[in-house]
């Protein structure tokens, strides 16, 4: 699905190639290209006819198409980040008077929608919501405390009895309950050939056993967050 917004596979890999590396003729995109036509993806008769026209307006239907996956009714949203910068021997008066490096094209979703939606489903079921410790008697004389999941730490303990302790309205009888953030994030190669990337942010939960978050199933629970050009 990675190139269904084209004509075909063969059209999105000539696409994906012409928007790598830089948009500048060089010795290295060259061979770039090399390596392209060894791509297995790759039919040549795929590629008779084909404009960047064409493609371009394809692709631009695709994203503006509300059954896309990063559409704003599946809670996506497209934002500008904007990092402040240091400068050698240079000092500010304020991180505001530092100079901006702006990232566009950065899509990303709600953590409170992508919270609500874990809870309420049925994976939320192999999910730890009481932390507790465990704890090793070597002997009579030594107990060892055992760091095992995340769920367990002293972090997630302090963080429960904090959350407990904050008053409650009268008619409130729910359980209070953590939300174990983790991220993780990684460049995503897009295809065989070139340097075309993203980078996307995933986001999984501490109340689940790393043991359940290893299994390549339906159990494990990992949401996307983030993602931007790398």
């Amino acid at each position: 699905e990675l190139f269904h917004a084209f004509t075909n596979t063969t059209c999105g890999l000539m696409m994906a190639w012409q928007y790598s590396r830089t948009n500048a003729k060089s010795f290295a995109k060259f061979d770039c290209l090399g390596t392209f036509f060894e791509d297995p993806l790759f039919r040549s008769e795929d590629a008779i006819g084909i404009t960047h026209a064409h493609e371009s307006k394809l692709l631009d239907k695709y994203l503006d198409d509300k059954t896309n996956p990063f559409q704003e009714e599946h809670g996506w949203r497209e934002s500008t980040a904007r990092i402040c910068l240091p400068k050698e021997k240079q000092k500010w008066a304020s991180e505001e008077d530092a100079p901006e490096l702006e990232i566009p094209r950065v899509y990303h979703r709600s953590l409170v929608d992508i919270i609500t939606a874990v809870f309420e489903d049925n994976v939320s079921q192999t999910f730890d919501m009481t932390p507790f410790s465990q704890h090793w008697k070597v002997s009579e004389e030594k107990t060892i405390q055992v760091f095992s999941e995340a769920h367990s730490s002293p972090a997630m303990l302090d963080a429960y009895v904090e959350v407990n302790a904050l008053p409650c309205k009268p008619d409130d009888d729910l359980e209070h309950v953590i939300a174990s953030l983790m991220f993780w994030s990684d460049s995503t190669h897009l295809t065989n050939f070139g340097g075309a990337s993203m980078w996307p942010f995933y986001l999984f939960f501490g109340n689940q056993s790393k043991y359940t978050r290893r299994e390549t199933n339906s159990q494990c629970m990992s949401s996307h967050c983030l993602y931007t050009k790398h």
